[in-house]
C-alpha cells in the first residue's frame, strides 16, 4: 500500500498524520498553523514528500444532516487545490466524528488536530484493508 499522509484541514490549524509503510497503523505528525491556502498546499506537499507518502487523504467534514456547509466547501476547495499542485495522488474521505474522538483521546487543543488526522487515516486504512480482503476472497471463490 505504501505510506499515506492524512490531512485534517482547518482554517487556522491543519493536523497531519502518516501511516506506516504497510498501511496498517498511523501516527500524528504535526500541526500546520498556516492560514494562506497556497502556502498551506505547499507545506502539506513538503511534509508528504519528507515522510515518503505515496498518497494523501484529505478529510471532508460532511454534515450529519447531509448537504453542505462552509467548512465542507473549504475542505473540498483545499483538496482540489492540493490535487492540482501535488505530484502525489490525493483522495478525500469522510471525517465525521474524528475531532470528537481526538478530544476524547487527548483533550488538549494543541494536539487534537493531528490526532484527528490520525483517526481519519486509521478509518481510511481500515476501509481499504477490508475492501482488499473482500476482493481477494471473491477471487478465490470463497463466500
Amino acid at each position: 500500500m505504501g505510506r499515506i499522509l492524512a490531512v485534517d484541514h482547518g482554517t487556522s490549524r491543519t493536523g497531519l498524520a502518516v501511516s506506516d509503510p504497510l498501511g496498517i497503523i498511523c501516527r500524528p505528525v504535526e500541526i500546520l498553523r498556516e492560514r494562506d491556502p497556497e502556502r498551506l498546499v505547499e507545506a502539506v506537499i513538503e511534509v508528504a514528500e519528507r515522510e515518503g507518502a505515496e498518497a494523501i487523504v484529505v478529510g471532508l467534514p460532511h454534515p450529519l444532516s447531509g448537504g453542505t456547509n462552509d467548512q465542507l466547501a473549504q475542505a473540498e476547495a483545499f483538496a482540489a487545490a492540493l490535487a492540482n499542485a501535488s505530484p502525489i495522488r490525493v483522495h478525500t474521505w469522510d471525517e465525521r466524528f474524528t475531532t470528537k474522538l481526538a478530544r476524547r483521546d487527548r483533550g488538549s487543543r494543541g494536539e487534537v488536530d493531528s490526532v484527528a488526522a490520525c483517526h481519519l487515516l486509521q478509518n481510511y486504512l481500515d476501509s481499504v484493508s477490508a475492501r482488499v480482503s473482500r476482493d481477494s476472497l471473491g477471487r478465490e471463490g470463497r463466500p
